[in-house]
């Protein structure tokens, strides 16, 4: 009987054993540091990359040379920063554990880790794409990594504030010859518009369209916005204008210091005229082929009133 209850016992304690073994979460067993292993790193791009082509491969070495890709796990959350060829990801998402796997978020798409005898083999969902990952001795993410975390939420936060902006005017300072500020002011405009010429189709660019002494002037700038687009310089050509009813109308334009100017001196002002009097979409098109034979640069795109009447007051 004595044996009995022992052995019952026993099998209470081993049954408990395994329900508290079977009820663990396994994110808890892979808390830690982790960084790539970039020769994993390596053999994963050099499978998108023709292994013959010489410049691809260099390119592809000093990518995996650059690359940084560190990623913490504490908690039920992880955070960190992959950094490779060129592009930047933060990683800053809940550790699921889902069917089996252990889940994050990346962006608009899922990752999942995997544990192994080094570390974790990180998976990209819905791809054969997988990097080795080796867990640290450290207990925090790098100053480094921490640096460019704070740069990059900067970054994505000024491109947040510049894409809510597009198509929305604004003042700016006009600065003298030396950047020192005049104390007078400006009208302006950021929005995208499109580029094509005898080499190339639809390319974004960007458009600013400023207002001065009810002057209405045009500068392109490339899709980076590091460099103004080359205009013919002191040359008249034509933009035309697409109205909200279909009419198009034609209007002199003047190209002056890579600017398109629509002069206050012309009679028509067909587009700042437009612009303060009504709500309507303008569609416009710069060919400057019509200031240049040199020149089959065409831009295109829109423009509208939106809240000018409160900045301009």
């Amino acid at each position: 009987m004595r044996n009995s209850v022992k052995m019952s016992k026993f099998f209470q304690f081993l049954l408990l054993s395994v329900l508290i073994a079977c009820s663990t979460n396994p994110v808890e067993k892979i808390q830690g540091v982790y960084v790539a292993d970039k020769n994993s790193l390596k053999e994963m791009l050099q499978k998108e990359i023709d292994g013959e082509n010489v410049l691809a491969s260099n390119l592809l070495d000093i990518a995996i040379e650059n690359a940084v890709f560190e990623l913490k796990i504490q908690g039920d959350s992880i955070n960190g920063l992959i950094f490779l060829a060129g592009e930047t990801t933060l990683i800053n998402s809940k550790v699921i554990s889902r069917d089996d796997s252990i889940v994050i978020n990346v962006g608009d798409n899922e990752a999942f880790l995997i544990p192994n005898q080094t570390g974790l083999t990180y998976v990209i969902s819905k791809s054969d794409k997988s990097v080795q990952l080796i867990k640290t001795e450290q207990t925090d993410l790098s100053e480094e990594t921490k640096q460019a975390i704070v740069e990059q939420i900067k970054a994505e936060k000024e491109r947040k504030e510049f894409e809510e902006s597009l198509g929305k005017w604004q003042r700016g300072d006009i600065v003298d010859e030396f950047g020192d500020e005049t104390g007078e002011d400006y009208v302006y405009c950021v929005f995208r518009g499109s580029h094509e010429n005898s080499i190339s189709m639809d390319n974004e660019v960007y458009v600013k369209a400023s207002i001065e002494e009810d002057a209405l002037y045009f500068q392109i700038f490339n899709s980076t916005l590091t460099l103004k687009e080359n205009f013919p310089d002191i040359e008249y050509g034509t933009i035309k204008i697409k109205f909200p009813d279909g009419t198009v109308k034609s209007e002199r334009i003047f190209f002056y210091h890579n600017m398109a100017i629509e002069s206050p001196k012309d009679e028509n002002n067909l587009i700042y005229n437009y612009l303060i009097d009504n709500d309507g979409e303008l569609k416009l098109l710069i060919d400057l082929s019509t200031a240049s034979d040199y020149y089959s640069d065409k831009y295109q795109f829109t423009l509208q009133k939106n809240n000018l009447t409160e900045i301009l007051n």
